[in-house]
């Protein structure tokens, strides 16, 4: 298969998802796709469903400590799936669970662990609507941030390997992360982004990639050129 045919395979649409400002004149974009929905947005939906559900029995609170006790798990529960927001949202759900049990008229306050589970969603959602995997014919490109964008490219003459792995949860779902090496290493993470760590050295990680194989076989097509055979000496 050349390289045509599989950019033609898995080009998902036309959609224009790079800033088309960083490219430069005559760079063509061959390929692009964003990190997998479903993967990306698992752990927040699981977390607002968790602030939505804890908000209900705490508005519904009948005095039996059964109502408690479940209101307390489920504060205690978002904390492992978004840190960030999560012990916030758990400890102000803890002390108006408690505050509820005590006078109903504190109820008002759980629209505070409410928002505070919401927000993973909708942060995480803005971060992978802009976060792009790109190939042109000259680089590799990672686009992400929405409130600050940035850029991340590497010629493709300076891709040292191409990797791809599947843990258990994207291999179920057919999704896959590839590692995109520039230094013969992969080194420690230093940033991570929802889709994308990043790596001293250079290295990058496009996580939760739809259609892996394809995306890996692809990239390496045009990263591992064939040679041009030498031309033959004039006689």
């Amino acid at each position: 298969m050349t390289a045509q045919s599989s950019a033609e395979a898995i080009q998902p649409h036309s959609r224009n998802m790079l800033d088309g400002r960083h490219l430069v004149p005559g760079e063509r974009v061959i390929w692009e796709s964003r990190p997998a929905m479903a993967i990306v947005l698992l752990r927040p939906i699981i977390i607002t469903v968790l602030a939505l559900a804890f908000a209900s029995i705490v508005l519904s609170y009948d005095g039996s400590l059964a109502y408690l006790v479940a209101a307390l798990a489920l504060a205690a529960l978002m904390i492992p799936f978004d840190r960030r927001f999560g012990i916030p949202a758990a400890i102000a759900g803890i002390i108006i669970a408690f505050l509820v049990s005590l006078d109903r008229t504190w109820e008002a306050l759980v629209f505070i662990p409410v928002v505070l589970g919401v927000l993973p969603l909708i942060t995480t959602y803005l971060n992978w609507r802009n976060t792009v995997f790109v190939l042109t014919d000259r680089r590799i490109i990672s686009q992400y941030g929405f409130l600050s964008r940035h850029f991340s490219d590497t010629g493709l003459d300076k891709v040292q390997s191409i990797s791809l792995s599947q843990p258990l949860l994207e291999r179920i779902f057919g999704f896959g992360d590839i590692a995109i090496i520039t230094s013969g290493d992969l080194g420690r993470a230093v940033r991570r982004r929802p889709g994308l760590r990043f790596h001293s050295g250079g290295d990058v990680v496009w996580e939760n990639v739809p259609r892996p194989f394809e995306t890996e076989k692809l990239l390496s097509e045009h990263v591992y050129r064939p040679m041009a055979p030498p031309r033959a000496a004039a006689a």
